[in-house]
């Protein structure tokens, strides 16, 4: 089978880096499938990647490699005190390049939580150091092309992980945020807002299941907005209504039938979603 290297980033369609991302791997390895996973990442959003990240690599073939440059740190030292302390120091720490060999998989990006959903227990994690596997001149803005996309284009050629460079032991996590149930009330929040307007949430169906004893008895409010009760397909609602559904990543959604729910509700990205029983 050929290799297939997926792309993620926050660089838009309208700049070259994408195609150039492509032409560097297509040199090193001319028979890789590339698949553009998303290049609409708001920029510089790790949480938003590293979503996108776990709600894919599940779809994907075995020796799949997954490239993900969302990369605020790129060239220099990381300035977000909170990311050095994650990484175990006690002040700013040097932005790491990164590749991680799962059991099944192999993810390629900065090391600033972006690639936590590949972070298990038995994935083996090694910094990209080795030069050989670089391009010749490493530009401070552009390690997408010369050094991500080249590390992934050796690998899928068959070098081993391990010579592109030593062991990281701790890795940078990214904290997701969590759902909490106060009293009687479910607290979430907005997460994605995917190309229709519509609003998934950090609350899951089994979270929803565990806490409420019938989606049909289920309040959402979003802001002033209130829904009554959770449907299984967009059609039970009347066009230009809102609903509340269980979607494709088992969280629940907010929409608005044929319309737009981030435009009507005014909706972004971490406002905050309350599930409470009718």
């Amino acid at each position: 089978m050929r290799p297939i290297i997926t792309l993620t980033t926050d660089f838009g369609l309208d700049d070259p880096f994408v195609g150039i991302m492509k032409g560097v791997i297509l040199n090193i390895v001319p028979d890789a499938q590339i698949v553009d996973i998303t290049h609409n990442i708001e920029p510089q959003n790790i949480t938003q990647a590293a979503l996108i990240l776990n709600a894919t690599y599940p779809w994907f073939p075995r020796k799949t490699i997954h490239v993900v440059v969302v990369d605020p740190g790129v060239g220099g030292v990381e300035k977000n005190t909170a990311l050095a302390k994650k990484a175990g120091g006690p002040g700013p720490v040097i932005r790491r390049a990164m590749v991680v060999q799962s059991k099944f998989q192999t993810f390629v990006g900065p090391d600033n939580g972006v690639l936590t959903p590949a972070l298990y227990a038995d994935s083996r994690t090694y910094e990209i150091t080795n030069k050989k596997y670089f391009l010749k001149h490493v530009s401070n803005t552009f390690h997408g092309r010369d050094i991500f996309a080249p590390c992934a284009g050796w690998i899928a050629s068959g070098v081993q992980h391990s010579k592109m460079g030593p062991r990281v032991l701790k890795p940078v996590h990214h904290d997701f945020p969590q759902p909490q149930l106060k009293g009687a009330a479910l607290h979430g929040e907005i997460i994605h807002i995917d190309h229709f307007g519509n609003l998934t949430t950090n609350i899951s169906a089994e979270l929803i299941h565990e806490t409420f004893i019938s989606s049909d008895t289920i309040k959402v409010q979003v802001g002033k907005h209130r829904i009554d009760g959770l449907v299984t397909g967009y059609y039970q609602m009347k066009s230009g209504q809102p609903g509340a559904i269980i979607n494709s990543w088992n969280q629940l959604e907010i929409f608005y039938r044929e319309d737009n729910a981030q435009k009507k509700l005014k909706a972004k990205a971490g406002q905050s979603v309350t599930l409470k029983a009718i």
